[in-house]
């Protein structure tokens, strides 16, 4: 083998020759909130805070160390979303020492063999669902749909201006968008109100991610293959944390060699248990690379509900997982 495993992922990326199913626990770097929680005015700082926009981010264990808006502290609803302009203060990214955290983030890996995505949490949906709760953010976008519209795009605007730090500062190869707009069983949403509000500004998000020479990929966890003709058309080059509730083979059959998915793994199910046996776990990585890696824009990607946000302590936790797809993952 003569590439690195950055070359390899980008060949995929590029609908190029690869010379393996690349392995996304092994062959990225991760930056911002791919590498944890991220710069401190998108989700708080690490042990939960306020983060740029004024909301208050806690880490419960219940919800697997992730963090998450304070309950019942939003700062918008469905009545004031009108008023949105008076209300909603956007945070001076610059405050934020881009060089030392890209420093940080990026030490922990090789960005010299190892490809550099960086992720950007809190995409439009989900910035707009931590500033008012997931409930009156699909209220909103039914009863005010203009003003709502308004917000999400606002909020695209606010995350060129990330785009354009991280392609200074990381220098990724990746950009990945992290927005989930879905559960296990569905969208929150109709697609055509996904289509309607959401999916312009995605769209705009991409083609300035584009424009700094960096490859734009959809995050959205659950069953969102619905959408996937609209993943492609807002420019995204692929679709990342997709999880087995989807279709993946219909997606690769028809899609692989334009399109590429990053996934595979049934986090959801017994193997995503942070107590899961490692027979598990190797059955299910086993399971991905034989039933995806055959087709061409696979990338093997899996993650385990684990209740920490320390990255040692989360490395360590995942290293049945990592050990598993060093195991079974196939070369060509």
């Amino acid at each position: 083998m003569n590439m690195t495993p950055k070359e390899n992922m980008l060949a995929v990326l590029n609908h190029q020759s690869p010379e393996w199913v690349p392995n996304y626990l092994t062959d990225v770097v991760n930056g911002g909130f791919g590498f944890g929680p991220g710069p401190a005015f998108e989700k708080g700082p690490v042990t939960g805070g306020r983060d740029g926009f004024g909301v208050n981010w806690v880490t419960p264990s219940s919800g697997g160390g992730a963090p998450i808006p304070e309950p019942d502290s939003f700062l918008l609803n469905s009545e004031t979303i009108v008023d949105w302009k008076k209300i909603v203060k956007f945070p001076d990214i610059m405050e934020c020492d881009w060089e030392a955290q890209a420093k940080m983030e990026l030490g922990r890996g090789n960005p010299e063999t190892q490809l550099i995505d960086f992720g950007s949490g809190n995409g439009p949906f989900e910035r707009l669902a931590a500033l008012m709760g997931f409930e009156e953010a699909l209220v909103s976008m039914a009863v005010e749909p203009e003003a709502t519209g308004d917000l999400l795009n606002a909020i695209g605007e606010y995350k060129i201006q990330v785009i354009e730090m991280a392609a200074k500062y990381y220098q990724p190869d990746v950009f990945t968008n992290y927005d989930d707009i879905a559960t296990e069983r569905s969208l929150f949403m109709a697609p055509d109100t996904y289509r309607r509000l959401i999916k312009p500004v995605h769209k705009k998000i991409y083609e300035a991610v584009r424009a700094f020479d960096m490859i734009p990929i959809q995050h959205t966890c659950g069953k969102a293959d619905i959408l996937i003709e609209d993943f492609i058309e807002t420019g995204a080059a692929g679709w990342t944390s997709v999880q087995p509730t989807n279709d993946i083979e219909s997606i690769l059959k028809k899609h692989g060699d334009s399109f590429c998915i990053l996934g595979g793994y049934a986090t959801n199910g017994p193997a995503g248990r942070p107590d899961a046996d490692p027979s598990v776990i190797e059955a299910e990585v086993q399971r991905d690379f034989d039933t995806y890696g055959k087709y061409p824009g696979y990338i093997w990607f899996g993650f385990l509900l684990i209740d920490t946000l320390d990255p040692d302590e989360k490395a360590q936790k995942m290293m049945p997982l990592i050990k598993a797809s060093m195991k079974y993952g196939k070369h060509f």
